[in-house]
């Protein structure tokens, strides 16, 4: 008989199932979409559309699933819970990791000109805010440990990147 004690159990244990088999499928899209940002690192000075279009959705559909994982995650009994986190906390930080490297690309193309090309503002008002946002969560003591020297660099250069790119945004974006 299902009682609503035994519906509650089997629930924590097919949460705990779902977040695991959720956490490989993430790992697996980002494996992809690491690939995505490694096939087009060679330097360029303008944005090739159809490949920013490829890795927005990928990474939109990354950040998505992190939520879909957290709630999994909020259902799952200790010691279960902890270790799945574990994960889930690496996966944040590689997910946000490659957002600043594919923020950073494509911020670095719109800050060498000096009036945006037609076309690109949403490009730069997006990545701008992908580069904040970034920056924000990967500088999170919860990361602490799992920001490795690559990603502090980054994100350093990211914040100059931040910081350059304000001062010049009112230009840019041709507000005065």
């Amino acid at each position: 008989m299902n009682t609503p004690e035994k519906n509650k159990k089997d629930d924590k244990k097919t949460s705990g199932e779902e977040a695991e088999r959720f956490l490989d499928i993430l790992l697996a899209k980002l494996s992809d979409v690491h690939k995505l940002t490694a096939a087009s690192k060679e330097p360029a000075d303008e944005i090739q559309f159809e490949d920013y279009q490829q890795f927005r959705e990928s990474v939109g559909e990354c950040l998505s699933f992190l939520i879909i994982i957290e709630r999994h995650l909020t259902r799952v009994k200790e010691p279960k819970r902890t270790a799945l986190h574990e994960k889930f906390d690496e996966l944040t930080v590689a997910v946000w990791s490659i957002l600043l490297d594919g923020a950073l690309k494509f911020l670095g193309i719109l800050a060498a000109k000096d009036f945006l090309p037609m076309g690109t503002k949403y490009i730069f008002v997006d990545e701008l805010r992908t580069l904040y946002e970034a920056d924000k969560v990967l500088k999170d003591e919860k990361y602490e440990t799992l920001v490795g020297g690559a990603i502090i660099k980054r994100r350093n250069s990211a914040e100059k990147i931040l910081n350059e790119i304000i001062d010049r945004a009112p230009q840019l974006l041709q507000l005065g």
